[in-house]
């Protein structure tokens, strides 16, 4: 009997089911109820080797993923990197990400910091948020603090393409479940809020404020990341990227100290005295 050849169409319902899978084993476990982990990755497992039989990017990756790993099926770091690789040649730049990593432990490959930094590098060009942070991270570790802003710049400028929200959102649906579980969303919410706190607070590049300021709502309001808010706060105190407006500032300051952020009293007193400053002087303009 002919073996059936799965089409496009075909593999985006496997990874679909397969997402599906992981998103209700998920939501189980997080209420305590009892879930068979190693059955369920074992079926997703089986959803993405037959999903790959089309060549599907994501198949292949989570391919790359589950022999890494062992998730659903035993270790097999050869095949990991098979996998990885074609996924990678279809343009999956997360495949890209691992690859390095392998690279740089080597894993089945000839230990490699030179090739590991060249594909991320390849992924970062792409607006890889793992890569980006990765490359962002040792830049700002070795002080080269316009580097690390070129890599995290380069992520927030892609962030529709690796939206956290989307991430969650596909995962949801059962479309997508690798970006959240990988931390796709979280590399790019620390992207955009180091992107914008390098260019506000450190090399005070004026000329992108206003996408700095764009960048740290979407970290705060996407993805959730509240360091965002003392950020913001100095943008309206001060009038750096947007008009001064100490409402708004109140308004970030007070969701500060609601939940209790390392930086808020420091927000707080900087509001209080700027505000105070523009009072005096406005009261000394009106006596005039």
């Amino acid at each position: 009997m002919e073996k059936h050849v799965v089409s496009m169409e075909e593999a985006v319902d496997l990874c679909n089911r397969a997402g599906m899978r992981f998103i209700s084993f998920a939501k189980k476990a997080e209420k305590g109820l009892s879930v068979d982990e190693t059955e369920v990755k074992h079926d997703m497992f089986l959803l993405y080797l037959e999903a790959a039989e089309s060549g599907h990017p994501r198949a292949l990756y989570n391919l790359g993923l589950a022999y890494h790993f062992g998730l659903g099926v035993g270790e097999d770091h050869a095949l990991a990197y098979r996998y990885y690789t074609e996924a990678a040649e279809k343009g999956y730049a997360d495949a890209l990400v691992y690859l390095a990593k392998m690279y740089a432990l080597g894993e089945c490959v000839n230990r490699s910091k030179e090739k590991s930094d060249e594909l991320l590098e390849e992924a970062a060009e792409k607006g890889n948020p793992n890569a980006c942070f990765i490359l962002g991270g040792a830049a700002a570790n070795r002080k080269d603090t316009a580097s690390a802003l070129r890599y995290f710049k380069r992520a927030a400028s892609e962030h529709a393409k690796y939206s956290y929200c989307s991430s969650v959102s596909d995962a949801q649906s059962g479309k997508d479940y690798e970006s959240v579980r990988d931390g796709v969303g979280k590399s790019l919410s620390k992207c955009l809020f180091f992107a914008a706190y390098l260019t506000i607070l450190v090399l005070r590049k004026k000329e992108d404020y206003a996408a700095a300021v764009e960048w740290l709502k979407i970290a705060l309001n996407e993805c959730e990341m509240p360091e965002a808010l003392i950020v913001l706060a100095h943008v309206y105190t001060y009038g750096e990227g947007a008009p001064q407006d100490f409402e708004e500032a109140e308004r970030y300051v007070k969701m500060a100290e609601e939940v209790g952020l390392h930086g808020a009293a420091d927000a707080r007193d900087d509001l209080e005295e700027v505000r105070a400053r523009k009072q005096a002087l406005d009261g000394k303009k009106g006596e005039k």
